[in-house]
């Protein structure tokens, strides 16, 4: 019966006062307005005496430092065990600095006092969509979009893969094509109330959020389809995004094209959806693992060169080089996680995954339908493939944006697929 599964939703603003720098490019910005609010948006789901509860919040990136407490404080609250308490960060490039990067320090970047404030937000939008859980039937779609996503990785005949916002430095050695795949799919999970109005929308897709990188906050392109979602079936919407695989994509449309052509995949979808009465099953694990990092020493100098990024910009990562080595950490204790919602299944990875490993996870789940999560519970930096690693590039350098080698990610790989495996088997599953 619908009345087994109960359903809330709650959503509060986060953004920090103007002024504050903002993360997601090479050098801070300074914010001079609010393009669109940041927010914290939670949905909790209860079926067959388990809560879960996902978080996602409109910044770039997210520690466990903070991320830990968040949870801790909102299972307090609560009582959803900390283990069914999931969130990732949107990768807004049009956010605040939660850590320092690109050669800068925690003091010049990171207004902390906005940061310590966060945790005790997260919280209390989870609390709230607790409180919010009313009886609800629920369905899963899925849409597609071939037009938007772009491998933003270009191979050469060398052997060489450079980012295609620098391919126009001096290089002389043929493309032969793009260096990776894209994902067009689209994982849509509704939720309404018995009387048929939306509660809240969760939608799946693997694209970067650089399509609002101006002077002014906002929260991208997942603001423009919440939006249209609930100018379609009003402002009682929640719509939380769910970072796909995109740690090698990118657009070249502007924030409202890109967000009106994905509203447009996503609310006729919607509209055909068919609830479903039977409340699904849900389950939820976490574990902590160690990852290797990168060699600090490896043909270093050479990847910052063959990058061709401008001179001022290798010096930063040269700086960032320096700060590693100083640092001297050579592995990272970090989190990966599973969940499901009836035959969906999520595997959320702790930094920007390439589309390659998400359709690895999509293909030998055992679950229909699986949809990788990045940014999940941590931040280890870009997770690249091995081919990646041996092509150079953006993503192949070190620095703190940057560090898990790819053998460590292909732990996390291996680790979140054995979870899925288990979670499969036991429908019933709730690690505590």
């Amino acid at each position: 019966m619908a009345k087994d599964l109960l359903v809330g939703a709650y959503e509060l603003d986060i953004t920090p006062k103007v002024g504050t720098l903002l993360a997601g490019g090479i050098y801070p910005r300074v914010s001079k307005g609010i393009h669109d609010p940041l927010m914290a948006k939670a949905i909790v789901l209860e079926a067959g005496g388990t809560r879960l509860a996902y978080v996602i919040l409109d910044i770039c990136v997210l520690t466990r430092r903070e991320g830990d407490k968040a949870v801790e404080l909102s299972s307090q609250l609560t009582g959803i065990p900390s283990q069914n308490i999931i969130w990732a960060t949107s990768h807004t490039h049009s956010g605040p600095y939660t850590m320092p990067f690109f050669g800068a320090t925690e003091d010049e970047v990171v207004d902390k006092e906005w940061l310590s404030a966060l945790p005790h937000k997260f919280a209390e939008c989870v609390a709230e969509a607790d409180k919010r859980k009313v009886p609800a039937k629920w369905s899963f779609i899925r849409g597609y979009n071939y037009m938007l996503p772009l491998n933003r990785r270009l191979r050469f005949k060398d052997g060489r893969e450079l980012n295609n916002w620098l391919i126009d430095r001096g290089e002389d050695v043929q493309c032969v094509g793009t260096a990776g795949p894209v994902d067009p799919e689209i994982g849509i999970l509704s939720f309404e109330d018995l009387e048929g109005n939306l509660i809240a929308v969760l939608f799946n897709f693997s694209l970067h959020l650089t399509t609002h990188f101006g002077e002014e906050f906002s929260a991208d392109y997942p603001a423009v389809v919440a939006r249209r979602i609930r100018e379609r079936f009003g402002e009682q919407v929640i719509t939380l995004y769910m970072p796909g695989a995109m740690g090698d994509t990118n657009t070249y449309r502007s924030m409202e094209e890109t967000g009106n052509m994905l509203a447009d995949s996503i609310i006729p979808k919607l509209e055909m959806r068919k609830p479903r009465d039977e409340a699904p099953i849900l389950g939820a694990m976490k574990n902590e693992i160690t990852v290797p990092y990168r060699d600090f020493y490896q043909d270093q100098e050479e990847r910052i060169k063959a990058s061709q990024w401008p001179e001022d910009v290798q010096e930063v990562f040269r700086k960032e080089l320096e700060i590693m080595r100083k640092e001297g950490i050579t592995e990272g204790r970090t989190i990966v996680s599973a969940w499901r919602i009836g035959e969906v299944a999520f595997a959320g990875l702790p930094g920007e995954l390439f589309v390659e490993w998400g359709l690895k996870i999509k293909q030998e789940s055992p679950f229909p339908w699986t949809f990788p999560v990045e940014l999940c519970c941590d931040y280890q930096g870009y997770l690249v493939t091995e081919k990646a690693w041996e092509a150079g590039g953006y993503e192949s350098l070190i620095a703190r944006s940057a560090k898990p080698s790819p053998q460590g990610v292909k732990i996390m790989v291996d680790k979140v697929m054995e979870m899925l495996v288990e979670l499969s088997q036991n429908n019933n599953l709730t690690r505590r």
